[in-house]
């Protein structure tokens, strides 16, 4: 019989020992788009030796570490932050002389290593630690993610930094290694109208009546007490007001910081001169729903593009391959070229080595600005040196991310949208993408807020030497910046703040921005504002550390750290009992292994180093056929499920185009008759309850695939089909008019009328096709006679 039961994973040589980490349990709260999370990890030695025991585990990329609490039997220890060679040097001696002690170190931004040693045979404990961040706005919604997986990263041959050999340690497994459990407390000025997640089925109550201290509050939970740790935990709030600017004010003893959280308006024209290249990850970790996302992705994106830029496709793995030897002119050709590209696109390249092709797009010399937009799970060690080259070619380049998948690598995502002067997003299977796409593609033609300024008050006075970022980045329309200001605790608080800043693009002499905000008049007495503060200085010190020599600047990062009680590259917090185990036995090191994301591409396990996937490979699929039907069904959006007859109603991801040569059957997926055999091999024996709001994005994508590279529309059998309307009825109303101009204009109607919801998704090919029907005879009826169309 076995001496335990419960969660085990193999050992090197062979056996089974019980998992040391029992449980995890998330809680957090956001208050006006910053959070607050605390992960509570419970460990148990089973064991009859004492074990140190490691762990490595994800936060969110520029989040701010504030707290440590180690607690065992029922003692709580004092932690606190120091030099990472000191904490080191207290954790290895407190360890030697039987005492447990904890350790947390940074490996990464985004990945964080704890070690618990010499935890007493029977002995219990658990650390608790609490970071903030702040929360982006992501098509009019706050995004929260916290992570709770690391996706197994790719590493070159060419690396061989210290932090890659510490990722190649990470162990994983298709087992999750505890259940987590996860309470989240929204908190906000204005009413809170929705919340809902791409990731998790949740329970939310209060939102648009519970107000607490003139706040609005909602709680949700999952609706599963407990979930694996497979996927990232991703909550979307929409409240009433999100694009309002927020000042608040923070004073401790010793100072005061003030926070402002912008997100500025800008309209403005498409830049007619662009070279625009989208550089597509294929390697072996998309393989799955990564890659169908990728695929749903870039049709929107190609179908999208205004007809004035120059393109490019590079598909990169452990080889990059250009769909064109340059960019070319979009063109109906070239768009029909790109298409036909994008159908067969696979995640069939290996290893992803990004940095190659990442270098030559940044360092090649264009004729005009160069926008390059990315699309990836980041699977990567290497991702500072990435953000690295970016940074240094970002005079005409800009960059723009898109992260894919489940567990997507947040730090190489967000810090190449950073350091190249650009935007990020994330989409995960189940989330309608098509309007964040949009949104990132507005980003990269239309022009920015540049030389961005703000005046914090007379008080305050000039100069940039206490402002995180010094130098605020370029401001895109609807995208939420954050900048903070440190000051002395007797300068008086302003009652107005005043933002400027320019359009550089824009030959319009009002293309300006400027902006006053009003102060919060209650501050705040706890430190969260410094400790943001002194994260976003480390942040932009580390990313700028060629300016500045790596001695001076690791002193300088210390510095703040240990100042502000937060961790760093150069820093650690530590922990140590009192308390001293007897006993002779040895020690024994035990890992904890992360779970494998879900959806992550299982080719990625053939390009990884052996210890990455430790014990994992037992655990593959051992059946083509098991393996099939999970990428079938990865590929599915997800839907609610019921059994039915043998009448099947299909539907496709977005991902899917209506091409020329398809019936309006295969077009909008509508119902389809199978035999039991077929039933049985794609839904065993179910049936796919379609999402209304899915199908109505199916049915727009269905259109926008008509658009040509001009923007025309011409007659087509989708267009009748996807808006029910009377092909005869509608061709006796056209008459001898022109076909593009009638149908470029019913068109264009439809989206107005049956779409408007989804604006953001079609703005841009309305803008095309409108300014393609400018100079062409358009009958002043012609909008009356094709309303009465649609109204019939």
């Amino acid at each position: 019989m076995e001496k335990y039961c419960g969660l085990r994973t193999c050992i090197e040589g062979g056996g089974f020992i019980p998992v040391p980490l029992v449980g995890v349990e998330i809680t957090s709260r956001l208050v006006n788009f910053t959070a607050e999370v605390t992960v509570l990890q419970k460990y148990t030695n089973k064991e009859e030796n004492p074990i140190e025991c490691e762990y490595f585990f994800p936060i969110e990329e520029e989040s701010t570490v504030v707290g440590f609490r180690a607690e065992i039997d029922d003692r709580v220890l004092v932690s606190q932050v120091k030099t990472s060679v000191s904490a080191k040097n207290d954790y290895d001696e407190a360890v030697s002389e039987g005492r447990t002690a904890f350790l947390m170190e940074s490996t990464r931004p985004d990945i964080l290593q704890i070690s618990v040693g010499h935890l007493a045979p029977g002995s219990t404990c658990s650390v608790s630690i609490t970071y903030i961040s702040e929360v982006p706005l992501e098509i009019g919604r706050a995004r929260l993610t916290i992570p709770t997986t690391i996706s197994p990263k790719y590493i070159p041959f060419t690396d061989g930094s210290k932090e890659a050999k510490r990722i190649a340690s990470i162990q994983y497994d298709f087992k999750s290694p505890a259940k987590l459990s996860f309470k989240l407390k929204t908190t906000m000025k204005s009413r809170i109208e929705k919340v809902t997640s791409p990731s998790h089925d949740i329970n939310t109550t209060g939102g648009k009546e519970v107000v607490i201290e003139g706040f609005y509050t909602a709680e949700t939970t999952l609706e599963s007490s407990t979930v694996d740790l497979d996927r990232d935990i991703v909550i979307l709030v929409e409240c009433e007001d999100p694009n309002k600017s927020i000042i608040f004010v923070e004073e401790t003893d010793e100072s005061k910081v003030m926070m402002i959280s912008l997100v500025p308006k800008l309209e403005a024209i498409t830049q007619p001169d662009l070279d625009i290249v989208f550089l597509i990850d294929c390697s072996g970790s998309m393989m799955g729903s990564s890659i169908q996302l990728a695929k749903e992705a870039i049709n929107i994106l190609l179908h999208s593009l205004p007809a004035s830029v120059h393109f490019n496709i590079i598909r990169f793995g452990s080889s990059y391959k250009m769909l064109f030897p340059e960019s070319r002119k979009y063109s109906d050709q070239t768009l029909r070229e790109a298409k036909s590209a994008m159908s067969k696109l696979e995640a069939d390249l290996g290893g992803t080595e990004i940095l190659s092709p990442l270098r030559v797009l940044l360092e090649e010399k264009t004729k005009v600005p160069r926008r390059i937009f990315i699309l990836t799970d980041g699977s990567v060690s290497n991702s500072s040196e990435c953000i690295k080259v970016t940074r240094k070619n970002n005079k005409k380049n800009r960059v723009f991310t898109l992260g894919i998948g489940s567990g997507a690598d947040r730090h190489l995502v967000k810090g190449l949208a950073r350091s190249g002067l650009g935007t990020s997003v994330f989409t995960v299977e189940g989330e309608i993408m098509a309007p964040k796409i949009i949104k990132q593609l507005k980003n990269c033609l239309q022009p920015s807020f540049e030389n961005a300024e703000i005046n914090w008050g007379d008080e305050v006075g000039p100069g940039n030497s206490c402002q995180a970022p010094s130098t605020i980045p370029p401001i895109y329309d609807g995208s939420r910046i954050q900048v903070f200001r440190l000051f002395e605790k007797s300068i008086s608080v302003p009652d107005l703040v005043k933002v400027s800043a320019e359009i550089l693009a824009s030959r319009s002499k009002d293309a300006s921005f400027s902006e006053e905000i009003k102060v919060e008049t209650t501050l705040m007495k706890d430190s969260l504002l410094h400790k943001m503060f002194g994260r976003k200085m480390i942040q932009e010190l580390e990313e700028n550390y060629e300016e500045k020599e790596e001695g001076e600047i690791k002193n300088l990062v210390t510095d703040l750290s240990l100042k502000y009680q937060i961790m760093s590259k150069f820093t650690s917090f530590i922990a140590v009992d009192t308390k001293e185990n007897k006993g002779e036995k040895k020690m024994v090191k035990r890992h904890v292994a992360n779970q494998v994301p879900q959806g992550f591409g299982i080719m990625m396990m053939c390009s990884v180093p052996a210890p990455m996937m430790r014990c994992a490979s037992s655990r593959m699929p051992t059946s083509s056929n098991q393996s099939r039907s999970r990428s079938i069904r990865s590929f599915l959006p997800n839907m609610k499920q019921k059994k039915k007859s043998k009448k099947i109603e299909s539907y496709s991801s977005e991902m899917d185009y209506c091409d020329a040569d398809m019936d309006t059957a295969e077009c909008m997926n509508m119902e389809v008759l199978a035999d039991e055999e077929s039933e049985e091999s794609i839904v065993g024996a179910e049936v796919l309850e379609v999402d209304p709001e899915k199908l109505k994005m199916q049915n727009l994508l269905c259109l926008i695939a008509l658009q040509t590279a001009e923007g025309s529309f011409s007659k087509d059998k989708h267009i009748f089909s996807v808006c029910e309307l009377d092909e005869e009825k509608v061709e006796m109303v056209r008459g001898s008019l022109d076909e593009k101009v009638f149908y470029t204009s019913l068109v264009l109607l439809l989206l107005e009328l049956r779409f408007l919801e989804l604006k953001d998704c079609w703005e841009m090919v309305a803008e095309k096709g409108k300014l393609w029907r400018q100079n062409k005879s358009v009958p002043d009826t012609l909008n009356q006679d094709l309303l009465q169309i649609l109204k019939n």
